[in-house]
């Protein structure tokens, strides 16, 4: 309204009637424009020009979450469910991500052996939540800790070991893939810094891996085993046969 009304101001209205809105034209320049088809205009070029917005923002949020082209297309619609164990597996993925959506914050522990499907869901989980605005990392493991490792280098000054943590810690769900993966010497620890970080913080963790749930559970140890269920814990064991050897 208060556009129609600024639009109005200062033209001289017309006898020309517009066909649509069945009001007086006003005079611009030399051409008769109708102020209610010329409001109507602005206000879809303007939704026109957020949709590009929303859109550019929604590939910046996508590709700042390093997901591996592998997996550019692993959504949950094309995640082939075989077994009763996969389809609860997917179900469990959905439901983690519409809690995520609704404010819920909780962890999520995904276990079984290799050709599984657990990153294709993991990264489903992410481009799910990417898709209505939040923030998501996928990394393994051994990446996760060769970053921090990497600030430690005396030649590089452009990040701290601790703002490397602190930055991993400003995404709304970290997807920390093959753990159990890394070196067994400095980088285990490292782990578990920046996963107890994110706890301090309330950020919800998905985590993946190859162990079986007892064997993480031990490599966790009591204290982050516990700080993981703090808040709510989903856990899925995937125990069906490698689909990438019987594709």
């Amino acid at each position: 309204m208060n556009a129609l009304v600024n639009l109005e101001n200062g033209f001289n209205f017309v006898d020309q009637i517009c066909e649509i809105h069945k009001i007086n034209m006003v005079k611009a320049g030399p051409h008769h424009i109708c102020p209610e088809c010329a409001v109507a205009n602005l206000n879809k070029s303007k939704q026109g020009e957020q949709a590009r917005v929303d859109r550019m923002v929604r590939q910046k949020h996508l590709e700042g979450a390093m997901i591996p082209e592998r997996h550019s297309d692993s959504a949950f619609t094309n995640y082939v469910t075989k077994t009763q164990g996969q389809a609860n597996t997917l179900s469990q993925c959905i439901e983690y991500a519409q809690a995520l959506l609704a404010g819920k914050k909780s962890n999520f522990i995904m276990v079984g052996s290799t050709g599984t499907g657990k990153t294709h869901l993991a990264c489903a989980t992410a481009k799910t939540l990417l898709k209505n605005g939040l923030f998501v990392r996928y990394i393994t493991s051994e990446e996760l800790a060769q970053r921090v490792m990497n600030a430690w280098d005396k030649d590089t000054k452009d990040q701290s070991e601790e703002s490397v943590i602190y930055d991993i810690c400003q995404y709304d769900l970290l997807i920390l893939d093959e753990y159990g993966l890394h070196d067994r010497d400095k980088r285990l620890e490292i782990i578990h810094r920046v996963l107890t970080a994110r706890y301090d913080r309330k950020k919800p963790t998905m985590l993946i891996s190859n162990f079986t749930m007892k064997q993480l559970k031990a490599d966790l140890g009591d204290r982050l085993w516990s700080r993981f269920q703090h808040d709510g814990l989903k856990t899925v064991e995937c125990k069906w046969a490698d689909a990438r050897v019987n594709s």
